[in-house]
């Protein structure tokens, strides 16, 4: 046999595409790595590679090339052969502090079953089912509210006229439940209520318990449930519920006449895009099993969800008018958010 013939066409593009991701992966594992061993903890001051190695029981050759990497990174300073932590690790990876964020990466890591075994997933052998995952989703959406656009958000809904005389607020899909735990501290006699499905109030209650809040709770399902009447204000943050007609149905109806709706969204291109991004998201999107949410075939889309035009005519035609619409990312520095992200405030100006 004959050997073949060279192709006309480069195998290098093939191999780029392969290395490069090879590349994002050992990253990937590095950050991993470096968090489950706890290495954050013991570089609040600066230690040679050698005391790291002990301390973490890894070979010192080893300690020292995580530890180069990782200062490539900006998450380790190098001074004098010496590290530790920069500020930004200090602040998000170290376990004492505070603003801790290793419960986000650890739901990250958690997606990585999924694509190790992607064959069978997309077979639908494996199935990542969000629903089970919710007191950790929780606590992850807590943590990037704290320290995203919570204060922003606030500081808006604060100055509004219409809060400012606000008797009644309810949040609906509230989850962790901070916007309305900050609101409540600002304004003390707003008799403020979540609403949110039985087994996401048991994390809300701890939240609520924690700030020492008199926010109230509502264990229910917004697609299902009533929400209830005479409020001043509902409130709606990144939930199925923000983009649904029959959500917003049930918002009106629940209004007191001037009442006001402010929902925060990621409102889709309604063309779907070529961007590699927005691809891979779909994709994993449609990997995960939502089936309470009845989730659309593009990211963050529930079933009935509006498109963002046609949902702000839709609210016209309930009775409502729109005062204002924000973008998040122009709204608040801190937002983990992309140009989908909007603040909608529609105020009830119609009786039905």
């Amino acid at each position: 046999m004959e050997l073949p013939k060279r192709p006309d066409v480069s195998y290098k593009d093939i191999d780029n595409i392969f290395e490069n991701s090879l590349s994002q992966l050992k990253f990937f594992y590095i950050l991993k790595s470096s968090i489950d061993l706890k290495l954050y903890d013991h570089l609040k001051d600066y230690k040679s590679f050698e005391e790291i190695s002990s301390i973490i029981n890894i070979k010192p050759i080893l300690a020292y090339y995580i530890l180069e990497i990782l200062s490539k990174l900006k998450l380790v300073e190098k001074k004098d052969n010496l590290y530790k932590n920069s500020e930004i690790s200090n602040l998000y990876l170290n376990n004492e502090s505070i603003y801790c964020k290793n419960k986000g990466f650890i739901l990250t890591a958690e997606k990585i079953n999924m694509w190790e075994n992607l064959v069978n997933t997309m077979k639908g052998n494996i199935k990542r089912n969000d629903n089970n995952h919710f007191p950790l989703i929780i606590q992850v959406m807590g943590e990037n509210t704290i320290y995203g656009d919570l204060y922003d958000v606030v500081e808006l809904i604060n100055n509004l006229d219409e809060f400012k005389k606000a008797k009644r607020f309810l949040e609906i899909g509230g989850g962790h439940g901070f916007y309305t735990i900050a609101l409540n501290h600002i304004k003390p006699d707003l008799e403020a209520f979540v609403l949110d499905l039985p087994n996401v109030i048991i994390e809300t209650k701890k939240y609520i318990e924690k700030y020492d809040s008199k926010v109230k709770t509502i264990a229910g399902d917004f697609y299902t449930d009533t929400f209830g009447e005479d409020f001043d204000i509902i409130f709606s943050s990144y939930n199925p519920s923000g983009k649904n007609p029959d959500v917003a149905k049930k918002v009106y109806e629940s209004l007191n006449f001037g009442g006001l709706f402010i929902t925060k969204q990621n409102f889709p291109k309604e063309i779907e895009g070529n961007d590699l991004n927005e691809l891979l998201n779909n994709f994993e999107w449609n990997l995960s099993d939502l089936t309470k949410s009845k989730k659309g075939k593009r990211s963050y889309t529930f079933k009935n969800d509006l498109f963002f035009k046609d949902y702000l005519l839709f609210l016209e035609n309930l009775g409502f008018e729109i005062l204002d619409v924000y973008n998040v990312l122009d709204l608040s520095p801190f937002a983990t958010a992309t140009n989908n992200d909007k603040i909608v405030i529609a105020k009830k100006v119609k009786f039905k």
